[in-house]
């Protein structure tokens, strides 16, 4: 009977990984070429890998020698500087922007631009620097706006000091939101912030004319105040029946015009339709109550009176 052949316990130590893998490869039936040339592009792989690493290291030290940086330079501790430096330079875009408004009044008349010449700023930036210093350098605002960065602070200049607090103390104004314009660029926060203008436009202009109409209102008040009674009630009925023109034109016309819509639909709208007639029945009813108005019908008053006439000749007639 052949005795096992032993295996010196100093050479299997000596064993190539590729010769054990191969060894393995054959007892489970494995390809061997093609499992050792995946060894070997794994091991050229994660050789290549260790190159770039030691390269990008390098690089690394060069540029923090070159920059004069002696800080860590993990990942995570370089993101928390950077937050940390743009909160700076949100503080300093305020602080020149205050000693350019202070020199400016300082200055006599002509001596303030060559003060920006030796400083290299051009008028232009000087005037964005104070507008944005003068608009927001207040405690509150500042804290919210200045990690913006100066360019998005310009762009929020147009915005009124109504919107202006809202966006800070409710992080929105409309449909913009502080979220938002910190991930903005600023042509997209500018087109945002013309939005926001012009519908706060719309809106202060339908108030202006509700205010008008109100003063309107009132002025005919006072004049009507002023007319004898008769005339008080002559110009009452007229503002009266123009009124309601204006609701029966609503009803027979617009109201009319929806239920027709509502009714050609090919769907059974008389439950929706029946509730929108319902409400204005109701709203009718709540006027002649807190009124306390009699219920007068359809028929004509004179026609009422005739019929009255009529049946009180018919009984006195003799037989």
């Amino acid at each position: 009977m052949a005795r096992p052949k032993l295996i010196d316990p100093q050479m299997a130590q000596h064993t190539l990984p590729n010769q054990t893998a191969s060894v393995g490869a054959q007892e489970d039936g494995i390809d061997q070429e093609r499992f050792a040339a995946d060894m070997q592009l794994m091991r050229q792989q994660q050789g290549a890998l260790t190159v770039e690493s030691k390269q990008s290291n390098e690089r690394m030290k060069a540029l923090a020698l070159e920059l004069n940086y002696q800080g860590s330079t993990d990942p995570a501790v370089l993101e928390n500087s950077a937050r940390d430096a743009i909160k700076r330079i949100g503080m300093a875009i305020f602080e020149l922007g205050g000693y350019l408004i202070l020199l400016k009044e300082r200055c006599a008349h002509g001596e303030f631009l060559p003060v920006l010449d030796r400083l290299d700023i051009s008028v232009d930036s000087a005037g964005r620097y104070m507008a944005v210093t003068r608009r927001f350098a207040n405690s509150a605002t500042s804290r919210n706006l200045e990690s913006l960065g100066f360019s998005k602070m310009v762009e929020l200049l147009p915005l009124d000091d109504g919107q202006v607090d809202s966006l800070i103390t409710e992080g929105q104004t409309g449909e913009l939101d502080l979220d938002d314009v910190s991930r903005m660029s600023v042509k997209e926060l500018r087109a945002a912030v013309r939005k926001e203008r012009a519908e706060a436009a719309k809106q202060k202009n339908r108030a202006e004319r509700q205010e008008a109409v109100n003063a309107e209102m009132h002025e005919e008040v006072r004049q009507i105040k002023l007319l004898p009674e008769p005339e008080q009630a002559k110009r009452l009925h007229a503002e009266a029946g123009k009124i309601q023109d204006e609701v029966m034109g609503m009803v027979r016309g617009n109201l009319r015009r929806a239920l027709e819509k509502l009714n050609e639909s090919g769907q059974d709208q008389s439950l929706f339709m029946a509730g929108m007639v319902g409400q204005l029945i109701a709203e009718l009813t709540m006027l002649r109550d807190e009124f306390n108005l009699v219920e007068v019908g359809s028929t004509p008053e004179w026609e009422k009176w005739s019929q009255a006439q009529g049946a009180a000749s018919t009984s006195t007639a003799p037989n």
